[in-house]
């Protein structure tokens, strides 16, 4: 337990950086430290909404795309690896080149992992904008310094680039080196949002529910058309009635964890009231994102009055 003073103005959990490791404790004050990293947010973030536009836009699908609802997982991770990898190749042809400048073979093996590296930085970048633009608050903060970190990291690496073909060779290793060490900071934050924030990690994840059926609910209270959150032996729910059809999905919105049950319906999908993700009703299907989950789905049965609920699949 920590003592306060009488005198010590309150902050919110949420403002207070942790405090251990150091690493993480200095970084996060660096990120809170940084109010004005929110100034660049929320135009970015506004003119990026206004690009993919709304759900039911053609536009959005290359938000879709990007997010990763085709493979039900973000995209973003994996393509930074392309980047990393080839500019850590870099680094280490260059560190054999200059112990022997003769080698031409090292020297366009690192042009060629330069060029490789920045063409993966694009498509992450691109992807990782997807993932971003829903975020608030810390996690907003915090993945706008990791954007502009990566775009200085890509400046350098475009100028080293640039370089290489001039003949300027160790200038452009130094530009690649200092990127190299931006890129492993840049990495971390990255990891922050990830494993900290929880951003692109499934939220149904920690919730159980049952493997043989429930009762949740008298059926005559169902009312039909509307959304409706049970308990399913600790495992939010939500239900719809649509004529004699019953349909459960997960409650908890795998993208952020948003009520689904307090969204809209519309023609078969339910849009989660936090950030519009969208699913259907008969089998938990993502139909835009930001979310690339699915919903866990249940077996409905009514039973001496009552409905009943079984989870049918793993998150």
């Amino acid at each position: 337990m920590v003592a306060e003073t009488t005198n010590e103005k309150a902050t919110s959990w949420m403002d207070t950086p942790p405090r251990s490791p150091l690493l993480r404790h200095y970084s996060a004050k660096l990120i809170a430290n940084m109010p004005w990293l929110d100034k660049l947010s929320s135009p970015l973030q506004g003119w990026v909404n206004g690009l993919f536009g709304s759900p039911k836009d053609a536009s959005y699908r290359i938000k879709d795309m990007l997010a990763g609802i085709w493979l039900g997982h973000p995209v973003h991770p994996i393509l930074v690896t392309i980047p990393i990898g080839a500019w850590t190749s870099t680094m280490v042809f260059d560190l054999v080149w200059l112990a022997n400048e003769d080698d031409d073979a090292m020297a366009r093996s690192a042009d060629m992992m330069m060029w490789l590296g920045l063409a993966g930085a694009t498509g992450s970048a691109a992807t990782g904008l997807a993932n971003w633009v829903d975020t608030d608050g810390q996690e907003q903060r915090t993945g706008m310094l990791h954007a502009l970190l990566n775009g200085s990291v890509t400046v350098l690496n475009a100028s080293s680039a640039v370089l290489r073909f001039t003949g300027q060779r160790k200038t452009a290793i130094a530009l690649s080196s200092a990127a190299y060490g931006l890129t492993i900071y840049s990495s971390y934050i990255g990891g922050e949002l990830a494993y900290s924030d929880a951003i692109g990690v499934n939220r149904v994840i920690p919730e159980a529910g049952p493997d043989e059926y429930v009762a949740v609910m008298e059926a005559s209270d169902l009312e039909p058309g509307k959304l409706t959150r049970v308990d399913a032996a600790g495992m939010p729910a939500v239900l719809l009635k649509e004529g004699s059809t019953i349909h459960a999905i997960a409650a908890t919105c795998s993208h952020l964890g948003g009520p689904l049950d307090e969204g809209s319906y519309e023609d078969g999908v339910v849009y989660c009231p936090w950030h519009n993700s969208g699913f259907r009703m008969c089998d938990g299907a993502v139909v835009n994102s930001p979310a690339v989950y699915s919903q866990p789905t249940f077996a409905v049965r009514e039973r001496d009055g009552k409905i009943e609920l079984r989870r049918l699949e793993h998150a």
